[in-house]
């Protein structure tokens, strides 16, 4: 095939006259017939091109393949992008996850920076094939079998991947028949990555037995993601249903069949974000949580600063909140004097008529109160002083209140000189032990949020 033809198939079939480009370069075969491709092009300009190349150190001959890429594009009038990842950086396994997240990120990094809409890169059909192979060892979700998306969203703009159809020897053939050079990467031969293994050892092997293996498995794939896009779509019919706000119906989740809630959890999960990893122990157990009726609120870990919520009827996803220090410290109440607290919170006690409402202040007399006062955050242990003169803790009015996990972090607690709770704003007054006499003096504590009242 001519490199011109392809390279304008490419254009028409993904629209991308009009766009900035990155094109993944490494040299190889496949990306070199990718970038010979769109300069053969009549359909796209050079100053529409952006190379992007990453030099992995992990061999000698990339600084040869390096220097000749950039010569190419100086010849050619393409920008040229580079960068090494350092071998300080290498991991002592997981190497080739390792290198894709940092190609990946640099390729993120150029496309803002050259104000790209596009990345291209040259993932080929035996890729597919090596990839569906390399998770049906690891094993995993049936929908990781879909293979390489040939489109997805990235940085600003999209991820093309327009060569998925292209076997590898209808690559290295046009490469010849255009009389291109390319690099032979030698590392691709050793059988230190399984990835290797799989295209040097196990694919041949599959070939001996038909050589249309890679299409076949192609076909399954385009079979499977056809499957998973319509189950997707019900599953996302049926979250729509139970979204209540940024929350979601539990009593309504539980009604649906085991592999349903399986689906749908999974779906809220990775809507909140992709990159959260669930394997099939912890669904279990998110399952098992979802489904125990004698819990009324449970938390469980999901990774990357994630937690799977339940709070009485009501299921969410939400960041882990880490307390920090200054929000633990009480602070000293001053008299007709404002205090800032977390977000727009704000604390008075004042000696002073209240322009708020009764039922959004407390009102107390000089003889109740042991001065100084403070402020600070509850603790669960806290104790409120009851009309018996008995005690309950916070953490029981919570849950008596049916107060989400989610937001009792947010409750402040106004204490005298001996740490006696007087106010938890929002959630209730301590019955205090001196009565209120109207002939005291009398002080009023007021509790705001972004300048309007609240409190009980």
């Amino acid at each position: 095939m001519k490199i011109g033809e392809l390279g304008d198939q490419i254009v028409e079939q993904y629209g991308l006259s009009q766009f900035k480009i990155v094109v993944a370069v490494s040299t190889g075969v496949d990306s070199t017939v990718l970038i010979n491709a769109l300069i053969n092009s009549t359909k796209i300009k050079h100053q529409q091109l952006i190379v992007a190349h990453v030099n992995h150190q992990l061999r000698e001959q990339s600084i040869e393949e390096e220097r000749f890429l950039h010569k190419w594009c100086r010849q050619h009038q393409i920008t040229f992008m580079e960068t090494d990842w350092p071998k300080s950086q290498h991991p002592q396994h997981g190497v080739e996850a390792a290198a894709r997240e940092f190609r990946y990120t640099f390729f993120k990094q150029v496309m803002h920076d050259q104000h790209a809409q596009v990345l291209l890169t040259a993932h080929n059909a035996d890729e597919q094939a090596e990839n569906f192979v390399m998770q049906v060892i690891r094993g995993g979700w049936l929908n990781q079998l879909n293979g390489i998306p040939e489109r997805r969203t990235f940085a600003q703009g999209w991820l093309i991947r327009p060569f998925l159809k292209f076997t590898k020897q209808f690559l290295i053939e046009t490469a010849q028949e255009n009389k291109l050079r390319w690099f032979e990467d030698q590392t691709n031969r050793t059988t230190e990555f399984l990835r290797n293994r799989v295209r040097n050892e196990i694919i041949p092997a599959f070939r001996k037995e038909n050589p249309r293996v890679v299409e076949h498995i192609q076909h399954y794939q385009d079979q499977l993601l056809e499957q998973s896009n319509l189950v997707d779509q019900v599953v996302l019919e049926k979250l729509t249903k139970l979204q209540r706000d940024e929350s979601f119906d539990l009593l309504a989740l539980r009604k649906e069949s085991l592999p349903w809630q399986k689906k749908i959890i999974l779906k809220i999960i990775t809507e909140v974000n992709a990159e959260i990893a669930i394997n099939e122990n912890k669904l279990d157990e998110l399952v098992r949580l979802v489904n125990n009726t004698k819990q009324a609120q449970a938390t469980i870990d999901i990774g990357k600063n994630y937690k799977f919520e339940i709070t009485y009827n009501y299921l969410r996803i939400g960041k882990k909140i880490t307390v920090k220090g200054e929000q633990v410290k009480k602070r000293v109440v001053t008299l007709n004097s404002w205090l800032n607290l977390d977000g727009d919170a704000q604390f008075q006690l004042s000696n002073q008529k209240s322009a708020l409402d009764a039922d959004e202040t407390m009102v107390l007399s000089a003889n109740q109160l042991r001065f100084p006062l403070f402020i600070r955050k509850i603790n669960p242990n806290d104790r409120l002083r009851l009309k018996n003169g008995g005690y309950k803790t916070i953490r029981r009015e919570l849950i008596d209140q049916k107060v989400p996990n989610e937001q009792r972090e947010r409750y402040f607690a106004i204490t005298d000189v001996d740490d006696e709770i007087l106010w938890v704003p929002g959630l209730r007054k301590a019955w205090l032990k001196e009565p209120f006499l109207k002939d005291n003096q009398q002080f009023i504590m007021e509790f705001r949020i972004g300048g309007s009242p609240h409190g009980q």
